[in-house]
């Protein structure tokens, strides 16, 4: 995968994001939700993408119930103790997924909303993926 990823930067230079998926900060809790030994490769994944030049912004989840300010205290301890060049304050380049809960009863857009505001559904990035587009953004759960 790393030479697509290399072309697609050269071919994009300053246009493109690439967002990786922690779902926790801490190894335990990400692996409890992404699965056993899938903390390595998602983190190699992202120091790899940062030591190459890309620009790269983290997804977390909030399945763990932690208020918003712990979240962040927890992923920039763990940038800071790696080295790494993100902002655990800024919610683009960390963005702080809610949990969907299928047991409640959520507003619905309908088609007439789309016409109202002019979009098409398939213009939105999370009829692919999770998250609010910056540039161009490649949303990796591991590498």
């Amino acid at each position: 995968m790393a030479q697509p990823l290399l072309a697609l930067k050269e071919r994009y230079p300053g246009q493109l994001v690439v967002r990786v998926s922690l779902d926790h900060y801490s190894r335990s809790l990400h692996e409890l939700e992404r699965g056993p030994r899938s903390w390595g490769p998602a983190f190699a994944g992202l120091k790899w993408l940062i030591d190459e030049g890309f620009v790269v912004h983290v997804a977390g989840r909030r399945f763990s119930g932690e208020p918003d300010a712990a979240f962040r205290a927890g992923y920039a301890r763990l940038f800071r103790e790696h080295r790494l060049p993100i902002d655990a304050d800024d919610p683009v380049q960390l963005i702080l997924f809610p949990e969907m809960d299928a047991t409640k009863d959520v507003p619905e857009i309908t088609t007439r909303c789309w016409d109202i505001l002019g979009v098409s559904p398939d213009a939105i990035m999370c009829a692919t993926s999770r998250g609010a587009p910056v540039g161009r953004v490649l949303h990796f759960a591991s590498l």
